[in-house]
């Protein structure tokens, strides 16, 4: 699935190429001209389970969401000793991965190097790893957005700010990233009257279809898991050296009552992963029109084409140290009694096996994935 910086970007695009095909001839709803650009998500971080570097062609079709993975490429990190990392590709096809433990250390810095299987060839500047702040405190309140109409999903939810210590070094960047976790009990749902191939893992549909909903539990344990869709990003210009109070990091949906896990991440960035997501902010966020930013600001600040010089490059070379804390929220303590939370409700019916069946199936695995896993996550108590 696309991560959320590839949608982000994909955004940008897109309303790009619905101009430029206002002047430039579209075949077959291709782009003649070139439009499809390599997209380089490189992290390498402190955090042994966050390094990693994928490496995606944009769709050359309007129509298309889906970046193309670019496979079978050299891709490794050199640090200022020379020390030569090298990423393999893993099962997930154009995401590339280092050696079992390998970590990123604060103060060093970092150089990336792709050459793809068609010989081209890029490099990234040296980016250098500061450390995070520990996050000190974490405040979380309710709030209503009166805008909204109580049935409204965005007029409720739980707003969650940190307290941290800024290091009195001068131009200190800082993002954060958060992940949630909720256990489930269903793990497919087939509709129209399909039902669940056991044997292709697909949900199979009947020749004519019918209103008839049948969803499959889960064959063990397994967790959902949602992240932020935002970009939220911060300088310490204004603050360097201080302690930063009450800064707002996430809202949080109002979908239930039971207690929320949160994964909270504090990132140090480098001001050129500043400046790029800075610039991605302010094209999505702004009021104006996107056709009056500057198309370059969402091409790659710190990644080169070294083949072709001309050619434009998407994505960051990110290189941050993380500092991470799990934070359960109260939300049945928190809420107002007069609102209530958007809760949705299981609709269909849970297949079982009939009665006296032989050799039947009715659960299925749960399947690794960006918003699913069956490994238990850290911190998890409930």
């Amino acid at each position: 699935m696309p991560t959320k910086l590839f949608r982000i970007i994909f955004y940008l695009i897109a309303i790009g190429l619905i101009s430029w095909a206002c002047i430039n001839p579209i075949v077959d709803f291709k782009q003649i001209d070139s439009t499809s650009y390599l997209t380089i998500e490189a992290d390498i971080s402190d955090d042994a389970a966050l390094n990693k570097i994928r490496i995606t062609s944009s769709a050359n079709r309007i129509i298309s969401q889906n970046p193309l993975a670019v496979t079978k490429s050299e891709v490794y990190v050199t640090d200022q000793a020379g020390n030569k990392t090298i990423f393999k590709e893993s099962a997930v096809l154009g995401t590339y991965l280092p050696p079992a433990g390998f970590v990123g250390k604060t103060g060093s810095t970092y150089k990336l190097f792709v050459k793809t299987l068609t010989g081209k060839q890029y490099e990234s500047v040296e980016e250098k790893m500061i450390p995070a702040p520990e996050i000190d405190n974490i405040v979380t309140q309710f709030e209503i957005r009166d805008q909204y109409d109580k049935v409204d999903a965005r007029r409720n939810g739980f707003s969650v700010f940190v307290d941290f210590k800024d290091s009195p070094q001068e131009g200190e960047f800082y993002m954060w990233n958060w992940k949630h976790y909720e256990k489930i009990s269903i793990c497919e749902t087939c509709e129209g009257g399909a039902t669940w191939n056991f044997k292709t893992n697909v949900c199979v549909s009947p020749r004519v279809p019918t209103e008839d909903i049948l969803n499959y539990m889960c064959d063990g344990n397994c967790w959902s898991i949602s992240t932020n869709n935002d970009l939220n990003v911060f300088s310490d210009v204004l603050t360097n050296g201080q302690r930063i109070a009450g800064r707002q990091v996430a809202r949080l949906p109002f979908d239930g009552y039971s207690p929320y896990y949160l994964r909270l991440e504090q990132r140090s960035i480098t001001k050129n992963a500043f400046n790029f997501y800075q610039s991605l902010i302010a094209q999505v966020q702004s009021s104006g029109s996107l056709f009056d930013v500057p198309a370059e600001t969402r091409f790659s600040i710190n990644v080169k084409a070294i083949t072709d010089p001309k050619e434009k490059v998407l994505g960051i070379f990110n290189v941050f140290s993380v500092r991470k804390k799990i934070y359960y929220i109260d939300r049945l303590k928190l809420a107002p009694k007069d609102e209530m939370a958007q809760i949705t409700y299981l609709t269909g019916e849970i297949y079982t096996c009939p009665p006296g069946s032989v050799n039947c199936q009715d659960r299925v695995p749960c399947v690794e994935s960006t918003y699913r896993t069956k490994i238990t996550p850290e911190g998890w108590n409930l």
